[in-house]
């Protein structure tokens, strides 16, 4: 493995740019902590925290190619966790308004019963979107989430290098939202 104290920022940056993964590691190694709790402290969770700084280096490794960063990497990814922080928050506050609206609209008419077969039909749509993962995303997915092990756990399990657990999981977390925001609008057009 690289030392990330031997190699300057723009060495690691050059060595990231030609795909070098130990470059990569380094880089992680180093920015990923102060980056977590730099998150961390500004969102309601620290899976939260992760989540975002996971599909940061998931796109500075997937943009390594095209990168332009003119000052220096602390920053350009501190700049970066900032942005998504900020988009996390607006994703926060739009659920929560929904699910104010929800609870406006039906207030204390909604029975628990009803309330009951809405939660239901929520988890059915959560459930069917991950079996439309395909199987290798699904597994890992479900061995994070519902088995609360760590990507360096499933590597291990499933043979897999750490790096293609994370870029699993960000497929999975991406498909998740995309089906999250589509039963959002699908409530809102049924609400209206």
């Amino acid at each position: 493995m690289l030392a990330h104290n031997i190699h300057t920022e723009t060495e690691l940056l050059d060595l990231l740019k030609e795909g070098n993964t130990e470059a990569f590691t380094s880089i992680y190694q180093l920015h990923a902590p102060a980056l977590t709790g730099f998150a961390a402290s500004r969102l309601s969770s620290v899976e939260e925290a992760r989540d975002i700084i996971h599909d940061l280096f998931t796109h500075l490794w997937d943009s390594r190619e095209t990168l332009q960063i003119n000052g220096s990497l602390k920053a350009y990814l501190f700049a970066a966790v900032r942005y998504r922080i900020i988009d996390q928050i607006r994703k926060n506050i739009t659920r929560k308004e929904y699910a104010g609206m929800l609870e406006r609209l039906y207030g204390h008419m909604v029975a628990d019963s009803e309330a009951e077969i809405i939660s239901k039909d929520l988890q059915h749509t959560l459930d069917h979107a991950i079996e439309d993962l395909p199987n290798r995303t699904k597994e890992i997915y479900r061995m994070s989430r519902d088995r609360h092990l760590a990507i360096k756990e499933i590597a291990c399990q499933l043979g897999l290098s750490e790096q293609t657990v994370k870029n699993q999981l960000s497929i999975a977390l991406h498909h998740l939202r995309h089906s999250w925001e589509k039963l959002a609008i699908l409530i809102i057009l049924f609400l209206n």
